[in-house]
């Protein structure tokens, strides 16, 4: 069936574009009559189910919400007496009279703890107790051992958070509680007794007109449960949301402060009853809708058949934009036959001519640099030159200039390896060494006011690759990186490691940097900077896609360069 129906699609993108819409306006004069008084009712009944769902989510969640803020009040209130120092104070100080005590008693913890009892009539009592409270003070100051009595007691987590709970039997009130801690010590328990109907009383007034309500504590028990329903539609027995069938639309919210999870259940057959009242009501309308939906049909097929034709135009004219700020690589594909199909193959077959003829500019540009340098080499006499330098090292050595004689070794490394006779091609071995030498003069020419720190693998050394592609790249990393930064501790990283079937180079430095734009067109002919410029027309050259040479850099952090070819390909060799 799959394979059919992907003939079928490839049929259809391969038929031309008034083919394609004569298609597209059969199937919509065809298709809707037949289905769309089914498809209404079915979406209408989904729709005022899922209304259904959603009033008694909302529902839910209004009352739940009153009754957090609510609790939000109670934990404020807790946190308050918490942390007041006057509350403290009273079962701090064990050396005072029980007349002092008494005073405070009165002073100190009754306003305290009995003033939000008169503005707040959900909340029945506010109770201290400690062991440095001897003598219960009313219903105000108790001992420590009378808490441990409650059964709330053994709710008590460690830790200072207000912990919930409900006292059973026929008085039931909500307890929030909390300890208080000197150290690791217990010193206090707080307790706050609330109405039990009076703060469920938001959720309570929800449960009319056959709805049903529960609420789970974080251990599972069941605090409240009630429905008002008629007898066929009652549960027989509700112990857990588990005993609410499928027959109910059943939704939970959980409560944050307490974990205690909200239900509200409501029968099924009571809201499809009201539904299908609605849709006799609603013939007429879905009568007109049948009218409607062939003319909507098209014009959604009709949209979705121009938005995928403009989505490859869009593609195409994306590539070119892309082409004319240097990117040469087609990227949008099309094996359709339509005519936006034909106009892509068109293009790339373009794109692929006219990279061959830039290829063969770059080749023929290499070529000439090649000519250039092979005839600036021509000029220098090697051997006049490193018989100078010698002379130069020996004389700096009688005198005992050793710093004269480093740099003349190096210069004269750095001419021998970069000379080499004219040829192009040189060994990782000799590259390595042109640039130690390179690197060597600067660190002189800046007073070693840089460190160069080098990663380089071993058994690389007899790999044929492009000389100078190094020392461009460290010269551009000094001149424009570390000596522009103000970076109190400037370096320059070599690194030369095997990557599989390549060889890695990288130059990176901790330098003045910038931003990734700017470092993109370094590559490009947008650049007025010739060196590296140039190693990366060498590398295209010499290898094509198999080579790559990319530049990193973030403004303030430094720049990073690397480059990719490979190990066991055989250059061309201009």
């Amino acid at each position: 069936m799959k394979k059919q129906i992907r003939k079928l699609i490839h049929r259809f993108e391969n038929l031309k574009f008034r083919k394609k819409l004569s298609v597209l306006m059969l199937i919509a004069g065809l298709v809707p009559v037949g289905f769309l008084a089914f498809s209404m009712q079915y979406g209408m009944m989904n729709q005022l189910r899922e209304k259904e769902q959603y009033n008694l989510e909302k529902m839910l969640e209004q009352s739940v919400s009153s009754i957090e803020n609510q609790s939000q009040i109670y934990k404020n209130l807790v946190d308050y007496l918490s942390y007041s120092q006057n509350l403290r104070n009273i079962f701090d100080v064990e050396t005072e009279s029980d007349y002092e005590k008494y005073l405070k008693y009165v002073k100190v913890a009754d306003p305290l703890l009995q003033m939000p009892t008169i503005y707040h009539k959900e909340i029945q009592s506010i109770t201290l107790y400690s062991d440095n409270i001897e003598v219960p003070h009313g219903d105000t100051l108790l001992p420590m051992s009378e808490a441990e009595n409650q059964q709330w007691y053994s709710r008590l987590n460690e830790g200072t958070l207000m912990q919930w709970s409900i006292t059973r039997g026929v008085n039931k009130s909500i307890i929030a509680s909390r300890k208080f801690y000197d150290n690791d010590t217990i010193k206090a328990v707080l307790e706050m007794r609330l109405d039990y109907e009076k703060v469920l009383e938001p959720f309570m007034s929800q449960l009319t007109d056959n709805t049903g309500g529960m609420i789970q504590d974080d251990n599972g028990n069941i605090v409240y449960a009630e429905c008002s329903m008629d007898k066929k539609y009652r549960p027989k027995d509700i112990e857990s949301p588990k005993d609410i069938s499928e027959n109910y639309y059943l939704v939970r919210r959980t409560m944050k402060d307490t974990g205690w999870n909200f239900y509200i259940y409501r029968p099924k057959e009571v809201s499809e009853n009201a539904i299908h009242k609605l849709l006799l009501k609603n013939i007429p309308i879905i009568l007109i809708s049948v009218l409607l939906l062939s003319f909507l049909l098209l014009s959604f097929l009709g949209y979705v058949f121009s938005l995928r034709m403009v989505s490859q135009l869009e593609l195409l004219t994306e590539n070119m934009n892309l082409i004319n700020m240097g990117l040469r690589k087609v990227t949008v594909q099309s094996k359709s036959k339509d005519e936006v199909g034909v106009l892509i193959r068109s293009f790339r077959r373009m794109m692929d001519q006219m990279n061959h003829l830039i290829s063969e500019v770059y080749e023929s540009k290499i070529q000439l640099q090649n000519s250039e340098m092979r005839a600036l080499q021509a000029q220098i006499n090697p051997h006049f030159l490193y018989n100078s330098l010698s002379i130069i090292n020996w004389k700096a050595i009688e005198a005992g200039e050793d710093e004269i004689s480093h740099v003349t070794l190096a210069l004269s490394t750095y001419y021998r390896t970069s000379l080499n006779r004219g040829e192009t091609m040189t060994t990782v071995a000799k590259e390595i060494d042109n640039i130690r030498a390179y690197l060597k003069i600067q660190l002189v020419m800046h007073d070693n006011e840089f460190r160069v720190v080098e990663q380089i693998s071993d058994g690389l050394n007899d790999y044929l690759i492009p000389k100078l592609i190094l020392q461009p790249l460290a010269e551009n990393a000094i001149d424009h990186g570390i000596d522009v930064s103000d970076n109190e501790n400037p370096t320059l990283w070599l690194t030369i490691r095997e990557e599989a079937e390549h060889i890695f180079f990288e130059i990176r430095d901790n330098g003045a940097g910038m931003t990734q734009e700017k470092a993109d067109q370094i590559l490009t002919y947008q650049s007025s900077g010739y060196g590296v410029r140039n190693v990366c027309d060498r590398i295209h050259v010499l290898y094509g896609e198999k080579g790559e040479m990319k530049i990193e850099s973030t403004p303030g952090k430094g720049t990073r360069v690397f480059i990719r070819i490979p190990k066991n390909t055989e250059a061309k060799v201009l």
